[in-house]
């Protein structure tokens, strides 16, 4: 039978799960988050624009 309390003691996690966790950790991975933020950054400095535009365009308007 299998002594899960003497295994527990013998395991020694990977080396190369270690490793590729601190390559993880140590980067700036860019996930859906980070896209979805930019995407509306960009989304609402070209709302901006639209809007200052449009205000520039009333005032330039001949009467």
């Amino acid at each position: 039978m299998i002594n899960f309390e003497e295994e527990l003691k013998k395991f020694q996690p990977s080396m190369e799960v270690e490793y590729v966790e601190n390559a993880i950790y140590e980067h700036d991975l860019t996930d859906m988050t980070d896209i979805f933020f930019e995407f509306m950054k960009n989304e609402k400095a070209a709302q901006e624009a639209a809007i200052l535009n449009a205000s520039m365009a009333d005032v330039q308007r001949p009467m």
